[in-house]
């Protein structure tokens, strides 16, 4: 029989303590190096989530360089296109003024125009600069952009065309063509002017002034307009006279730039109908109206107006102008 002395169950006590405290040691020895690899763990996790935050920044800078580029350039070549047909000079001049308004470098560029003054192309790149990328060794970019607009005839118009039409003509720039016949020199009761949306003098006074609202395309028929109109060719008069112009010497928002229907023929008895073949801008020179004998002075441009285009028609001087990339 084993007796227990106090001294025996101190020392037995202290052994069991130390065995206790050595096992708990190792398990704390265990935790903190387990601790230590979440640690390093969550580092490279986080390290390589703000490198993907940091490289979207840098990628988001790239798209958004690039549609800045596309937007000059498309702006540039639609501003370019209204002046095609001035000749290569003016429209590339024009291309050239508005790539530096949007801050384009033009050593950066290229542009192309065709033989025939019908399109421009435009090329352009960018370098990007890096925020955060030249940490792997990336410090920029390079980015490009192409556009290409076209001037075509108009088959469309929506809006604006003056109650005046021309028959089918081979007019060259500058040539003078009488829009409104005076008294006497038409066919058989009319004289080159039409209804639009509606016959009679106020009608006609309205659409001469301030141009029908409505929708002309080439293949639709309208309606020729009977009379003289002299009561209209006056305020026709008194309204282009608003405006110090000359042909030599116009801006493109005058108010003596029109676009008229050319049509199949206007040999037609008083009121008939006539088949729209294209359009045509005229500069309105002036008016000539002596003893009631109201005519209308023209001169025929090559211009570039709003409109939808058909590269299919022929070409009549009046354009439209798209992008086609």
């Amino acid at each position: 029989m084993k007796v227990m002395t106090v001294e025996h169950s101190v020392f037995e006590l202290l052994a069991l303590s130390g065995m206790v405290q050595a096992r708990s040691h190792k398990k704390l020895l265990l935790f903190k190096g387990k601790k230590g690899s979440v640690s390093i763990i969550t580092c490279l996790l986080l390290s390589a989530l703000l490198g993907f935050m940091a490289l979207s920044v840098d990628v988001g800078m790239v798209y958004i360089e690039k549609a800045r580029l596309y937007n000059a350039i498309d702006a540039a070549a639609l501003a370019a296109a209204l002046e095609l047909p001035a000749g290569e000079a003016k429209a590339r001049s024009v291309a050239l003024e508005y790539l530096i308004k949007n801050n384009i470098d033009p050593d950066n560029t290229v542009i192309k125009i065709s033989p025939d003054n019908k399109s421009i192309e435009i090329e352009g790149n960018l370098s990007v600069n890096h925020l955060f990328a030249p940490i792997l060794g990336i410090y920029n970019s390079d980015v490009a952009a192409a556009t290409k607009a076209v001037i075509g005839p108009i088959k469309t118009v929506n809006g604006g065309i003056r109650p005046f039409a021309v028959e089918i003509f081979d007019y060259t720039y500058g040539d003078v063509v009488i829009l409104k016949k005076g008294a006497g020199d038409g066919y058989c009761g009319n004289y080159g002017t039409v209804a639009l949306g509606g016959t009679g003098q106020s009608t006609y006074r309205n659409n001469a002034l301030y141009g029908f609202s409505g929708t002309l395309s080439v293949g639709d028929y309208i309606d020729t307009e009977t009379g003289n109109m002299s009561g209209a060719i006056n305020a026709i008069r008194d309204y282009i006279q608003q405006e110090n112009s000359t042909f030599n010497n116009f801006s493109r928002d005058s108010i003596r730039l029109w676009t008229l229907p050319l049509v199949d023929t206007l040999e037609v008895n008083g009121r008939g109908q006539v088949q729209v073949v294209g359009f045509a801008q005229f500069y309105v020179e002036e008016v000539r109206n002596s003893g009631g004998n109201a005519e209308l002075v023209g001169r025929f441009v090559q211009y570039v107006t709003k409109g939808v285009i058909d590269m299919s028609l022929n070409d009549t001087g009046a354009y439209g102008v798209k992008l086609s990339r």
